[in-house]
């Protein structure tokens, strides 16, 4: 059985690759809105992220904004 330690490791590695293509694919996402003009330079954002796995029961839904 795996420990916590390399449990928490394990994990950190997982959401730092989340981490990184989120971040690139959000900031794509709201340079094409501004470029287009369906978002404005100024203001917020309001997001969700959906965190799913049917093997172990998880369902989350996290709620934030980015302000511009």
């Amino acid at each position: 059985m795996i420990g916590d330690k390399e449990l928490r490791a394990s994990v950190d590695r997982y959401l730092d690759a989340v981490r990184a293509q989120a971040q690139m694919e959000i900031a794509q996402a709201v340079r094409a809105a501004m470029a287009n003009g369906k978002l404005g330079r100024q203001g917020n954002v309001e997001t969700a992220v959906a965190l799913t796995c049917d093997k172990i029961g998880l369902n989350v839904t996290v709620y934030g904004q980015i302000d511009l």
